[in-house]
């Protein structure tokens, strides 16, 4: 998965710290040029930070930490009936910037990916960086508010009373892999997109980045059954691929594709054989599609005894080719005298 989203990487980077006593917010703000700017507060109590800065030791506090985080203090807020010390960071960014922290971000619509947030959740308050007895290290009450540059027609957040500001309480959308806010009914209804890079059933023996697009709401794009951050996926490894689309309106568009960069199989080594010689191959990823020996195709199993030259070549779906040159040794008269049955007596 990318880590590039900057500000993303604020949102992270949250978690990391330990900011998470009474939770956070962030808000998002997209401007009508579609560049944006994240402010992002951490809301902590003094006992909290007391006791991160004994687990920083060396006398680190942790107001040096969100200092050299970017973050400024701004003072105290009473939250559920407890003083929090408030943290903010701010970070700014260009139009470019913003598309490339967003999924999809158009005039029309607005999708975010927040999988990642969840993963490193997980991860921070399953593992170990954390000691156990830190139980304030919990995120429940994070959110998420973005102001889009246009009224909301459709959203899987709350819709705010302006009409352009969608509220993502965080502890209520658990497994949701992407969050949307989308313009027009035209947008929320189209269901079709178009996946390029590879072709249905196709079969590749070199890396290939599969894109999807679509005038209208990509929710989730999958591959072998996991999502992923982006609509967009390159495959390095061999083996087979499932690329599944699914649109806001529920449609789904499937493609599969095989990456075969490896040359198909034989027991045939470049040497001179006697006697018999049967050629087996094989292809497991993309499979087998023509083999010829001396120009003439063969299957799997083909024996060859004659004396000669002979030149095997497989090839698999994907244009993979293996080329075997080697020789069949003559058997002199003894030899064939040897393979010959003895006859039984009467």
């Amino acid at each position: 998965m990318k880590m590039k989203k900057r500000w993303f990487m604020v949102f992270i980077m949250a978690v990391v710290l330990g900011c998470a006593g009474c939770g956070m917010e962030e808000t998002i703000t997209v401007n009508p040029d579609l560049s944006s700017q994240a402010d992002v507060k951490y809301y902590t109590t003094s006992q909290e930070e007391a006791a991160i800065a004994k687990e920083l030791g060396e006398g680190y506090t942790y107001e040096q930490l969100m200092k050299e985080a970017g973050c400024t203090y701004l003072g105290t807020e009473e939250r559920n009936g407890t003083v929090h010390n408030v943290y903010q960071s701010t970070q700014k960014m260009t139009r470019a910037e913003s598309k490339d922290s967003f999924v999809a971000l158009t005039r029309d619509q607005a999708v975010l990916d927040i999988q990642g947030f969840e993963e490193i959740q997980k991860e921070i308050l399953g593992g170990e960086d954390f000691p156990k007895d830190l139980n304030f290290l919990n995120t429940k009450d994070i959110t998420v508010k973005v102001k889009y540059p246009f009224q909301v027609y459709q959203t899987n957040g709350i819709l705010q009373e302006d009409g352009c500001t969608v509220f993502y309480p965080m502890n209520t959308m658990k497994g949701t892999k992407r969050i949307y806010a989308v313009r027009t009914a035209k947008c929320a209804n189209t269901g079709t997109c178009t996946i390029k890079g590879v072709k249905d059933n196709g079969c590749y023996r070199k890396i290939k980045t599969v894109k999807a697009s679509s005038g209208g709401v990509i929710t989730s794009f999958q591959v072998n059954n996991e999502s992923q951050p982006e609509n967009e996926y390159t495959a390095v490894k061999d083996g087979r691929y499932k690329v599944k689309v699914k649109m806001l309106t529920g449609s789904t568009k499937t493609v599969k594709f095989t990456i075969d960069q490896t040359k198909p199989r034989t027991n045939v080594k470049a040497k001179t054989y006697s006697g018999k010689v049967k050629i087996t191959f094989q292809d497991k990823t993309s499979g087998v599609k023509k083999a010829t020996l001396n120009g003439k195709r063969i299957k799997s199993g083909k024996v060859v005894s004659q004396a000669g030259n002979y030149v095997l070549k497989i090839s698999d779906k994907a244009g993979n080719v293996r080329t075997v040159k080697f020789t069949m040794k003559a058997l002199g008269f003894h030899s064939r005298m040897a393979m010959r049955p003895v006859a039984r007596q009467a």
